[in-house]
């Protein structure tokens, strides 16, 4: 975040037209898309096979470690909708919005959009091992801690998938989660409530059944093209360390309550995209060198 040039909302209480600042992959897809809506009519043909099947003897994760809760560095990227109106002709019209996970961060904090003096505060996204919870987060990379939950899980459901029989089970999970905001911040700056609905994919450990990061020419899922997912530009969301490694990618919709500069105001989100990284904590601790002369152990 430091140093890198803030993703703000645009149009916020200024009811001024201007383009959204997003690079996507849609221009020049129209043969992309067909091929994706045949695939889609076979996948339907597949499926209905498949949900006879799986009525008849469902998957429950034994591997699961029920009770253990893995975080992940996560960036994001969320287009918005507010109302505004015309200054000159009074009549209603879009506020385009654009903001991104760092400024989803300073809500929840209670900081402006823009803020750049807590660099050590960034977005992440916890899992329970087992999938049954989900929630996006603030995580301090300083203390290794979570000091804020944005929006917790109101239900999450998954299908996994398992590609070897050597592995010991499930190695890929596909999920939809329910997300209900919390409210953050403070009566200048802050979140006051909404929801997310996010759907997307995860790496799993065979052994323990965990989300885990696997190396990004490694992560890879055949409905990436359909879910449109894919990794965020990183001058979107810029990330202090490197993308290596990532556990997953997901995409979402919802609603966002916030107050900015003390005026309230309510966002649709038609689009948002989240890349799920690496597992924090992450970054080593800073250890001090030895005394010199220092009495040997």
């Amino acid at each position: 975040m430091a140093g890198a040039k803030a993703v703000v909302p645009i149009g916020i209480g200024q009811n001024v037209r201007r383009p959204i600042p997003i690079q996507t992959s849609y221009a020049g897809r129209n043969q992309t898309q067909l091929n994706t809506i045949m695939n889609a009519k076979k996948r339907l043909i597949l499926g209905i096979a498949s949900i006879i099947a799986v009525a008849a003897a469902a998957y429950t994760s034994t591997a699961g470690e029920t009770n253990v809760f893995k975080t992940f560095r996560t960036t994001g990227y969320f287009v918005g909708l507010a109302q505004g109106t015309n200054v000159v002709t009074g009549k209603p019209m879009y506020d385009n919005v654009s903001f991104a996970g760092h400024n989803l961060v300073n809500l929840a904090m209670g900081r402006a959009l823009a803020d750049t003096n807590f660099p050590n505060q960034v977005l992440a996204t916890t899992f329970a091992c087992d999938l049954s919870s989900a929630n996006l987060v603030v995580w301090d990379l300083r203390t290794s801690n979570t000091v804020a939950v944005i929006a917790p899980s109101v239900s999450v459901d998954a299908v996994y998938q398992q590609e070897a029989l050597s592995h010991g089970g499930p190695n890929h999970a596909h999920f939809v989660a329910a997300l209900q905001i919390s409210q953050n911040g403070d009566g200048t700056n802050g979140l006051l409530g909404g929801y997310f609905t996010v759907a997307g994919r995860l790496n799993l450990n065979p052994v323990t059944g965990c989300p885990q990061p696997v190396l990004v020419s490694l992560d890879r899922d055949s409905l990436d093209k359909v879910t449109d997912d894919m990794e965020l530009p990183a001058s979107l969301d810029p990330d202090s360390l490197p993308l290596i490694e990532r556990t997953g990618l997901a995409h979402l919709i919802g609603v966002v309550d916030v107050v900015t500069w003390g005026n309230a105001h309510t966002v649709l989100v038609p689009y948002g995209g989240l890349s799920i990284r690496r597992e924090l904590p992450y970054e080593p601790l800073v250890v001090p060198p030895p005394t010199i002369g220092a009495a040997a152990n």
